[in-house]
């Protein structure tokens, strides 16, 4: 819909282009013209098409301009801009003429119409006429409104009437109409391209100044959606010969046609005014901070030089046009001041240059609304790689009055408005362990998601953990036990950006369209090679006005691997707009590249934060306490955690009577470092407790993922106590003895019978007691824990320095040395224990697996289930696609109504491979037959559990969890597994007409016992000092699987603690609903393959 020319207010708002129904518009065009304009006739273009003149001296007349300049008609009427006659008679006296201005200049319409001309008017109207926002441009952008906006500028014998409100008076009415307008039409999210002629400039950086000034609202949305601006030469800066009031001047009296010298033009025009300064400077900020596009166009029509003064002004002009940033791509128009907005048909170069930055900004604006199709689904499908992390372990707040002191920090704010030379740098906050980087990372995440959500920002966060790349090109050469993928960091800043940048999108299609070896996936190698390679190496530029990026990097970080970081994240910002915050360790040892990065050493600067917090929270009240205040946060020496837990202890004791001479000895007493706080904490146990502690850090450390409470509850109960025993027995095959079967009644008699706790909240206190503290509940839904149920919340270290502390071997030695029963040798390497560890946390599971509650998965069920299938299988697709729903949801209301089952189901090949014997020299028989042992009861229920015997699928699986870099082709493992999985499913399938094994089948043996041989360990598996001769085998094996002659094979004994008397009552260790009367409802047929 095109509105037409006699219905356009001369003041105000007005629209002049909507596309029909139903086309929602992509963005909303308002012109603004300059002081003396108007809002039709400063953009039309009357007479013939302009044709670029060849040469200086016939571009104006500049006699007929000079003289048009001086002379003074003996008569003239009181006329507004642009030679529009007020409805005034040329008797009124003076004062009469400045009330009819005053009542006239506050109406929006009054009388005028776009008809009243001038005599000089009427002679052009013969010749054709282009309003290019109505004639031309709809066709060229229909996906576009336009409105065009104007303002009165009141002249009088050629002079312009000082009462009257200035541009800077026009700025409000324009914030003020256009965000009414807006708001009236629901429209008040669409971004907005401003194309502003002459003064009309400066008249807009006003109005973004007095819209940031806003703190919300619908005038504060104006500039939230700004996404461009379009200059047609309009005044930026001063030059090297004249000011920027010079050029103001120049440009105003072209437009309103008055001499330059007159007072009241450069008061109406701002010249001289401090606002038309302070727009220019809020402007260059306004444009780093919300990043919209500016696209800048210059007179190039300069006179002969027989006219110097012309000359010297046209020449201030154009240089002043120019703001002196590369990002506006500044062009030049072919014609004079007055005349640059004007476009006779849209073959003239300067409508081209308009119109394709336009579309430029219009197909920007589509991409950010852009919904991905099938094969970008598939694209982004494969970028994403499953992965288990660990969960946050820091707060998720800061302390009140910290992390103050960076935002006033003059680096942090040039980073943060991209000004100067800070613009392109990464803001590196780097500290010891436990200074509180994250806290304050997370704390700036937050204090800019508030300030620039609303403007459409990109906010992304990702973790990044490592040794170096090493391993991803090179598989196995990895150093660290429980590492996360050092190309995950990566990938997660990838799949964040794929939705926002559509270079990003197609390049990453190209790259997975090429032929791999697995086409649904993107290997770690071919993602990091890619943004190595490809994609940081380019100019990159997003739809999104602001991209802020946030990575964490772990403390145990090798620096290698944070040096490479930090060169890769400093090149994507210097080739892209991104604003990129990392948090790392110290690493002194790095060389810091001051051209590319913002270093900030957060544990010299946060020893205020610390005092703040000692001095509110610690709860002494003797005279002296400032004393003991100052020397915490002395020996803190800037570890914000290393003070809160030396605060909590001193507390606890003060608390419980303790003295001021014994907290200071105390405080004097305890390690100035974080692992040395720990080791200090965990020699207060005693023998028994250490020995249950240990085992509790081995799950919590060791495990695959944060295991929720009611899980943990049973894998500690289900841990042998002695496992270091049990190794030096039967060696690393120790994890297949699985013992005779058990069940849930009889676990808590079996094995940790010290651990009393029955309920969840008993638990709780017990594993608070044990951990002296260093363990914490974190629920899964990111809320307090009173939102969640305690069982089903999740254990983690309150830091990653406790868990570094223990992997490096010191946390686990601190619990070895004086734990009861001590059957740990002292000599054994960090390695070793690790190993053993797992073994152990094996064999947990397979127990588990093996307990007579799950009699019903994998027996008789298989049998029944097959005879279903052949006689009643679904006959429809529908009916197909409900049996197998049926299916999942009975596999799934197993697993979740037993605690610790979905872990040993999906974790079993995780704990099996971690350890370097298994992991290298996989000992298949052992696996095998230990899977087939009594009518294969631990493989099909494992099977049954999983969904599948398929052994493809079943290692797809469990690729795709915590076992994926174990089972790396370079281990070997993955092939060898295949194997031993193809024989139990082919064998199985043969005996699947076996009677299932009742509650209490007996163990047969077949035959007599075979003599088996003492497996060697290869050094770098296992610890020299062990030796074991295994015992006599009694495996109950099917009939047609026979043993080969000289086989090996370990004894699986029953476990060595002696068997107590039964309890009296069924015990509350399944902490969720166990439903058994459901799991008699034919399981089998539910749960088999």
């Amino acid at each position: 819909m095109k509105a037409k020319e006699d219905s356009i207010k001369s003041v105000g708002l007005s629209l002049l282009y909507e596309p029909d129904e139903p086309t929602d518009p992509v963005l909303d065009i308002v012109l603004i013209h300059g002081i003396g304009g108007h809002p039709v006739r400063s953009w039309k273009c009357r007479g013939p098409v302009r044709q670029i003149p060849t040469t200086p001296s016939s571009t104006i007349n500049l006699a007929s301009l000079r003289k048009r300049l001086r002379k003074t008609p003996p008569t003239t009427p009181l006329r507004r801009s642009n030679s529009e006659p007020l409805l005034v008679k040329e008797h009124l006296s003076t004062a009469r003429q400045r009330n009819v201005l005053r009542k006239n200049s506050l109406k929006s319409t009054s009388r005028i119409r776009l008809t009243d001309f001038t005599e000089a008017d009427k002679s052009q109207r013969g010749k054709p006429e282009v309003f290019w926002p109505v004639d031309l441009l709809p066709a060229t952008c229909p996906k576009v409104r336009v409105f065009t906006w104007g303002y009165h500028t009141l002249v009088v014998d050629k002079k312009p009437l000082s009462l009257q409100n200035g541009i800077f008076s026009h700025a409000g009415e324009l914030l003020l109409e256009l965000a009414g307008a807006r708001a009236n039409m629901g429209e008040g999210a669409r971004p907005i391209v401003f194309i502003a002629h002459s003064t009309g400039g400066i008249l807009l950086k006003e109005a973004l100044r007095l819209s940031e000034a806003e703190r919300d609202g619908p005038l504060k949305e104006i500039l939230l959606a700004t996404a461009a601006i379009m200059f047609f030469g309009c005044p930026h800066r001063a030059t090297e010969h004249s000011k920027l009031a010079d050029a103001v001047k120049t440009m105003a009296s072209i437009t309103l046609r008055v001499d330059s010298n007159d007072f009241a033009l450069q008061e109406l025009s701002g010249a001289n005014s401090l606002e038309s300064e302070l727009g220019r400077m809020s402007f260059v900020r306004l444009w780093n901070d919300y990043n919209f596009k500016v696209k800048t166009f210059q007179e190039s029509v300069i006179p002969s030089y027989r006219f110097l003064d012309l000359r010297a002004e046209a020449t201030i002009r154009r240089l002043s046009s120019y703001i002196g940033d590369p990002r506006e791509n500044a062009e030049t128009i072919g014609a004079s001041h007055a005349d640059m907005c004007k476009f006779g048909s849209s073959d003239d170069p300067g409508y081209r240059a308009l119109a394709s930055a336009l579309v430029g900004f219009i197909t920007n604006e589509e991409e950010r609304r852009h919904t991905l199709n099938t094969k970008e689904t598939e694209c982004l499908a494969a970028l994403v790689r499953p992965h288990v992390a660990f969960s946050e372990t820091h707060p998720a707040t800061s302390y009140p009055g910290t992390c103050l002191w960076l935002y006033d920090l003059q680096d942090f704010q040039a980073w943060h408005h991209r000004s100067g030379s800070n613009k392109n740098k990464i803001l590196w906050i780097r500290g010891e362990s436990g200074c509180g980087k994250t806290i304050l990372l997370r704390s700036l995440r937050r204090r800019l998601e508030r300030q620039w959500t609303a403007a459409g920002s990109s906010f992304i966060w990702s973790s990044a953990e490592g040794y170096d790349t090493n391993s991803i090109f090179f598989p196995g050469t990895s150093r660290q036990q429980h590492e996360i993928n050092p190309a995950n960091v990566y990938r997660s800043v990838l799949v964040q950006l794929f939705l926002q940048d559509p270079h990003l999108r197609r390049a990453l299609l190209r790259l997975y369209n090429r032929p791999r070896d697995d086409p649904s996936t993107l290997d770690d190698a071919l993602v990091v090679s890619f943004f190595a390679d490809d994609y940081i190496t380019r100019r990159i530029e997003t739809p999104t006005r602001r991209t802020f990026i946030f990575v964490d990097v772990a403390d145990d970080a090798d620096p290698a691997y944070v040096e490479e970081l930090i060169f890769r994240l400093s090149q994507l910002a210097r080739n892209s707009d991104f604003s990129i915050c990392v948090a790392s360790a110290y690493h002194p040892e790095l060389e810091l590249d001051e051209a590319s990065s913002i270093s900030v050493v957060m544990h010299l600067r946060n020893s205020d934060d610390i005092l703040r917090f000692v001095n509110l929270n610690l709860v002494a009240e003797w005279e002296e306490r400032n004393r003991t205040v100052v020397r915490i946060g002395q020996k803190a020496e800037g570890v914000f955690l290393w003070a809160e837990i030396v605060v909590n202890i001193l507390n606890a004791a003060i608390t419980e009577g303790a003295s001021q001479d014994m907290i200071e000895y105390t405080l004097e007493e305890v390690p100035g470092d974080l692992h040395g706080l720990y080791e200090w904490m965990l020699a207060t146990l005693n023998e028994r407790e250490k020995a249950e502690s240990l085992i509790l850090f081995q799950w919590v450390v060791l495990a695959a993922e944060p295991m929720r409470l009611n899980d943990l509850f049973v894998a500690v109960r289900l841990t042998e106590p002695t496992p270091f025993a049990a190794f030096e027995e039967f060696g690393p095959y120790m994890a297949l003895h699985v013992g005779l079967p058990i069940s849930m009644r009889e676990l808590r008699q079996l094995r940790n019978s010290e651990i009393t706790s029955d309920t969840p909240y008993q638990f709780h206190r017990w594993l608070r007691a044990r951990s002296i503290g260093l363990l914490e509940l974190k629920s899964d839904n990111r809320q307090t824990v009173v939102n969640e149920p305690l069982g089903l919340q999740r254990i983690q270290p309150i830091h990653s320095s406790v868990r570094s502390f223990f992997l490096s071997g010191r946390g686990f030695a601190c619990l070895a040395e004086g734990c009861a029963p001590s059957s740990i040798p002292k000599t054994l390497s960090t390695e070793d224990f690790i190993d053993i560890s797992h073994y152990s946390l094996l064999r947990a599971c397979l127990t588990y697996l093996n307990m007579r509650d799950f009699e019903h998965l994998g027996g008789q069920g298989n049998n029944a289930h097959r005879q279903y299938r052949q006689d009643s299988s679904p006959t429809t697709t529908k009916e197909t696609h409900f049996w197998q729903q049926n299916v999942f949801d009975q596999r799934n209301l197993v697993m979740s109504s037993y605690p610790f089952l979905q872990y040993a189901v999906d974790n079993l090949l995780f704990h099996m491979l971690s350890p370097r014997f298994f992991r290298y020299f996989l000992p298949q028989r052992e696996v095998l037959l230990a899977l087939s042992a009594n009518r294969f009861r631990l493989w099909r229920r494992w099977a049954s559990l999983l969904g599948t015997s398929d052994p493809t699928i079943i290692l797809a699986k469990q690729g795709t969890g915590a076992a994926s870099a174990l089972l790396s082709p370079v281990f070997g493992a993955r092939y060898r597994l295949e194997r031993v999985f193809r024989k139990l499913g082919r064998v199985s399938s043969k005996n699947g007409t076996a009677t299932a094994e009742g509650p209490m089948s007996p163990i047969t043996p077949i035959g007599p016992p075979a003599t088996p041989k003492t497996p060697k360990t290869p050094k770098s598996a296992t610890s020299d000092k062990f030796t074991w001769t295994p015992g006599t085998p009694k495996f109950t094996l099917p009939p047609n699987l026979t043993l080969p002659p000289k086989l090996s094979l370990p004894v699986p004994k029953a476990s060595r603690i002696p068997m107590k008397s039964p309890v009296k009552s069924p015990s509350n260790i399944p902490l969720r609903p166990a439903m058994r009367g459901r799991l008699d409802m034919g399981l089998g047929l539910g749960l088999a393959v």
